[in-house]
């Protein structure tokens, strides 16, 4: 994740080609946006989306390092720690998944395919979970943490397989089930 601060009006140009790109993204599929259209949508010139974004990949890394960041902001918000924690991030995410379904899923997917550790911000998000999990679950943290990964991944490509619509609320209250499921229904 890229932790510089950038500010001022290259700050709102970046977040304004950002929010254009996802909202293009979205609606007409990322192998059909241009950096010419993004530009045009944000109102940009294309030298300008070039300057912030040499490549469609860093633009969707971007994008889900945003993704994090985001979630990261809103973790530090909420003040809480434990499954507490880890149901609400995955709250939020689930809530921005069903807004940008297939581009957060593109993303995802481009992110865990690129493998390897640098700009990998599923890191950030697999770690948090193995670090709140409750004391019983510690000594196999890495297997629960890809129990509950898988959750979040399957219950989106379940969404996407069966064309279902992608309703924030209905998400968050199966995810939870499956880690009732995953956790045995034990006090955490």
């Amino acid at each position: 994740m890229d932790k510089r601060t950038i500010t001022g009006k290259k700050a709102k140009s970046r977040m304004k080609i950002m929010h254009a790109a996802k909202y293009l993204c979205e609606k007409n599929g990322i192998e059909n946006v241009t950096f010419h259209d993004i530009a045009k949508e944000a109102d940009v010139c294309r030298t300008t989306v070039f300057n912030h974004f040499s490549t469609t990949d860093q633009l969707m890394i971007a994008l889900f390092c945003q993704e994090i960041e985001d979630i990261d902001q809103y973790c530090s918000e909420i003040n809480c720690s434990g499954m507490a924690l880890i149901e609400a991030v995955f709250d939020k995410l689930i809530e921005d998944t069903a807004y940008y379904p297939v581009l957060t899923y593109k993303i995802a997917s481009s992110t865990i395919l690129r493998g390897g550790v640098e700009d990998n911000s599923l890191i950030y998000i697999e770690k948090m979970i193995a670090e709140n999990l409750p004391a019983p679950y510690r000594q196999q943290a890495a297997l629960y943490t890809v129990a509950t990964m898988g959750a979040y991944y399957g219950l989106v490509n379940h969404y996407h397989s069966l064309n279902k619509t992608f309703d924030a609320d209905q998400m968050k209250e199966e995810f939870h089930q499956l880690l009732e499921l995953i956790f045995g229904g034990r006090e955490q």
